[in-house]
């Protein structure tokens, strides 16, 4: 199958247009994805260990009202879904949060590959090296996960309207360059086929301006010779009539 210079230039540009959008946002949204987990991460470790470390005591004396407390203050911090205290035997002692979130089985996000909506992570109570029990928490990532699909989305719009640009624009720089060689070709045509002497006067400065100009110098001196052979046999033919009507006098005589 034949290609047009114009539709070569559409599918190249297009072609190497779309392989490097590809590579960007694919660098671009593993790069959000893993910062994101990061800092997920970072944050719900640091939560579960503070309050592990500031519960301790009162899951050694058991003081129910003061740790119902303390996860209801936990549970109310912004993110938070829910806080969760169980004794080392997995006994509840508090619980506080979203109730659906609650009744969820307990699984540690950090062995997930992909980021969940619900973000569980635990930390252990020690004491003097003695296990007492596990801090459970469980981070709302909807928001989040919205708000990188609303980016997510936002680029691959703002990255179809630059593959459209790209092609409108090789199309027009397609159609203007194709337009000017057909036009030195038709040109040519005609000077081959004998026609009148035509200039191409391309105004271009570019690479086919140059080649328009060193193919008008052609012609013209091509013109200019055959001018002057046309003149030569016009020259030979008016010498070969006087001839002719010379040696016809003497034939006479």
């Amino acid at each position: 199958m034949k290609f047009s210079l114009r539709t070569q230039a559409v599918i190249g540009i297009g072609l190497i247009e779309v392989g490097m959008l590809v590579v960007l946002l694919y660098s671009v949204f593993h790069f959000i994805d893993k910062s994101t987990r990061d800092e997920v991460e970072r944050r719900a470790q640091s939560i579960a260990r503070v309050f592990a470390e500031t519960a301790a005591d009162d899951v050694l004396s058991l003081d129910l009202a003061s740790l119902q407390s303390f996860v209801d203050e936990v549970a109310k911090t912004p993110g938070t879904s829910f806080a969760r205290v169980v004794d080392y035997e997995g006994r509840l002692l508090a619980e506080a949060g979203n109730p659906e979130h609650l009744t969820r089985h307990f699984r540690r996000s950090l062995d997930e590959e992909e980021l969940p909506s619900l973000f569980m992570a635990n930390a252990t109570i020690v004491k003097a090296g003695l296990y007492y029990g596990e801090i459970e928490i469980g981070l709302d990532l909807r928001a989040q996960k919205q708000s990188i699909q609303s980016l997510q989305r936002n680029s691959l719009g703002i990255a179809a309207v630059e593959v459209l640009m790209a092609a409108l624009f090789s199309i027009g720089a397609g159609y203007y360059l194709v337009r000017r060689l057909t036009r030195m070709s038709r040109i040519l045509e005609r000077i081959n086929a004998g026609e009148a002497y035509e200039t191409i006067n391309d105004r271009g400065s570019d690479e086919v301006g140059e080649l328009a100009l060193q193919i008008d110098l052609v012609n013209q001196r091509n013109y200019w010779e055959k001018s002057r052979y046309n003149e030569r046999i016009r020259n030979l033919e008016e010498l070969n009539r006087i001839l002719q009507r010379k040696l016809a006098e003497k034939r006479d005589f």
